[in-house]
C-alpha cells in the first residue's frame, strides 16, 4: 500500500487530573470518529500515532494501524510527522489532529482529496492557514525538508505556503473547520451542540459536565438586544460572524492574537490591558465592574494568565474551564475561577476556542434551537 491515500492522526497525552482525564477521554473518542471519517472520505489506510501504548493495546480493534512513540524519545511535531510520512508513503496524505474534526463532514475531506490528487504540483488544503489543525496534501517532501520549522501543527499551512512554495488553500471559517477539541470548554460546547461524531457524542452523554454557563451566556448572546463581551484572542472574522447572526450588542476586547506562534508567550512578553485591569482590581471587583458593562462573558483566560506571569499547569487550566476552583492549585487562577462563578453574570471560561471555533458552534446550536437545557420547558 505504498501508494495508498493515507490518513495520519496524532493523539498526544493529557495529564492525570480529573479534568485532564475527561479531556483525554473526549479526544480518544474524537480520534476514533476521525479515523472513521477519514475512511469514509476516501483514505485507504489510517495510522494513529500516539505516545499512549496502553491505549493502543486496549483498542486493537479500531480501524487503524497504531504507531506508538519510541520510549524516551523527545516529541517534536515536525520530526514526528516527517517520520510518519516516510514510513507510510502515499500519493496523498490527510494529517488530522485527534480532536480537529468533530463537526467536519466527510464530503469536505473527499473534496479536498480530489483537489490534491488531481494537482500537477505540490498542493495542500487546510482548515486554517494561520493555525492549522488538519491538512490534506501531496507535499510530504516539503514537510520532510523543514521539520524544525514545525514545532506544532499550527504552523503547517503557513510554512508550506510561504517557505516551501506549496499551493495552499484554506477553507472558509465555520464550526466544521475551526472547532477543535483542545480544552474542556470545547468539549462542553460540543455537548451542547449535539452534532459531534458517534463516539464523541456517546462519551459526552456518558460523562456529562455542567453546561449551565454555556446555556446562560448563549441565551443572552442570542436574545434580541442582548449584551455580551468577547475577551481574548478574538479574530475579526469571528466577531463579524457573531454580529451577523445575533441582534446583540457586543463588546470585544481583542488582544495578543498569535501570542503562542510568535514566541511572545514563551518569552514572557505577553501584555494585556484586560489582564492589567484584572490585576489592579482583583478578580471579584473585575467581574463586578464587567457586569455593569455587559450581561454575559466569553473569556479566553490564557491571555490574562500570561500577562500576570502565571502559566498554571494544564490540570489547573482545565479545572478552571470546568468551574472547579477546588481543583486549581495556582492561587491567582483559583481566585479568578471563584470570582467568575460568583459573578452576577454568566462567564464562560476557556482557551482560545471560547472566542473562536466554539462561537461558530454556538451559532449553529442557536439556529438549531439547542440553547434551552433538555430538562427545562421550551417556549411554544
Amino acid at each position: 500500500m505504498s501508494n495508498a491515500i493515507t490518513a495520519l492522526i496524532l493523539l498526544g497525552p493529557e495529564g492525570a487530573s480529573p479534568a485532564a482525564a475527561w479531556v483525554a477521554g473526549a479526544r480518544h473518542a474524537a480520534a476514533l470518529d476521525a479515523a472513521r471519517l477519514a475512511l469514509a472520505a476516501g483514505a485507504e489506510r489510517v495510522v494513529l500515532a500516539t505516545s499512549e501504548a496502553a491505549l493502543a493495546a486496549a483498542h486493537a480493534d479500531w480501524p487503524v494501524t497504531w504507531d506508538v512513540d519510541k520510549p524516551g524519545e523527545r516529541f517534536q511535531f515536525g520530526a514526528r510527522l516527517a517520520g510518519l510520512l516516510a514510513r507510510y508513503p502515499g500519493r496523498a496524505h490527510l494529517y488530522l489532529g485527534a480532536g480537529s474534526v468533530p463537526l467536519l463532514p466527510a464530503a469536505t475531506l473527499t473534496e479536498a482529496l480530489t483537489t490534491v490528487t488531481a494537482a500537477d504540483g505540490p498542493r495542500a488544503v487546510v482548515n486554517n492557514l494561520h493555525s492549522t489543525d488538519w491538512l490534506v496534501g501531496n507535499c510530504a517532501a516539503a514537510v520532510a525538508a523543514r521539520p524544525d520549522r514545525l514545532p506544532t501543527d499550527n504552523a503547517l499551512g503557513w510554512v508550506l505556503k510561504t517557505e516551501a512554495g506549496v499551493r495552499v488553500t484554506a477553507l472558509p471559517p465555520s464550526a466544521a473547520t475551526r472547532l477543535d477539541v483542545d480544552t474542556p470548554a470545547d468539549a462542553l460546547l460540543l455537548a451542547l451542540h449535539g452534532g459531534a461524531g458517534p463516539a464523541l457524542s456517546a462519551y459526552l452523554r456518558a460523562n456529562p459536565h455542567d453546561l449551565g454557563r454555556w446555556y446562560a451566556a448563549g441565551r443572552e448572546l442570542f436574545r434580541p438586544g442582548g449584551q455580551a463581551a468577547l475577551i481574548g484572542r478574538v479574530a475579526s472574522g469571528v466577531w463579524a460572524h457573531v454580529e451577523a447572526n445575533t441582534q446583540a450588542w457586543l463588546r470585544v476586547f481583542a488582544e495578543e492574537r498569535g501570542m503562542s506562534a510568535s514566541g511572545r508567550l514563551a518569552a514572557g512578553q505577553v501584555k494585556s490591558l484586560v489582564g492589567a485591569q484584572l490585576l489592579r482590581l482583583g478578580p471579584r471587583a473585575f467581574f463586578a465592574e464587567l457586569s455593569t458593562l455587559t450581561a454575559a462573558v466569553f473569556f479566553d483566560t490564557r491571555v490574562a494568565l500570561a500577562h500576570a506571569g502565571a502559566w498554571p499547569s494544564a490540570a489547573d487550566r482545565y479545572a478552571s474551564d470546568l468551574g472547579r476552583p477546588d481543583e486549581v492549585a495556582d492561587p491567582f487562577l483559583r481566585a479568578l475561577t471563584e470570582a467568575a462563578l460568583a459573578a452576577p453574570l454568566p462567564v464562560v471560561l476557556g482557551g482560545h476556542g471560547v472566542v473562536a471555533g466554539d462561537l461558530y458552534g454556538l451559532v449553529e446550536a442557536a439556529h438549531a434551537g439547542r440553547l434551552t437545557p433538555p430538562d427545562e420547558p421550551r417556549e411554544g
